[in-house]
């Protein structure tokens, strides 16, 4: 079952990206799931910063002041609810501002899954 949780995680990265190119009073936004998620989309007022990618955290950088929303969600099928987080925000002084995202727990699908994949390849060794 470990086994299958690295290979999950493993691939996540810490991704840094910049809202604009001019670095004067801006802010930066750290987005933090509580576990890695997969094929991960972010969108800041619509504009899509993160496309697809396997995340630990999102560090959005050069962030002017001003009202905004993002988005956060996963295509990931295995969590027992859809992970589509909106999360306002109001950029002010050039902040860093920190905010939590909840990944929703895995279905029962996914521990039979990875159950599975973890004993098969005793299964097999044992019929023989």
């Amino acid at each position: 079952m470990a086994i299958g949780l690295l290979f999950f995680t493993s691939c996540s990265k810490h991704i840094y990206v910049n809202y604009q190119t001019e670095t004067a009073n801006t802010g930066k936004v750290v987005l933090k799931p509580s576990k890695p998620t997969e094929k991960t989309y972010v969108t800041i007022n619509d504009n899509l910063i993160v496309d697809k990618k396997n995340v630990k955290s999102v560090t959005i950088r050069n962030v002017p002041d001003g009202d905004y929303l993002i988005h956060y969600t996963s295509e990931n099928g295995w969590y027992k609810e859809k992970l589509n987080a909106e999360i306002p925000l109001k950029m002010e002084n050039g902040r860093e501002i920190t905010k939590l995202i909840e990944v929703p727990p895995y279905s029962a699908g996914y521990w039979v899954y990875v159950t599975g994949i973890a004993i098969l390849p005793w299964i097999i060794i044992l019929a023989r």
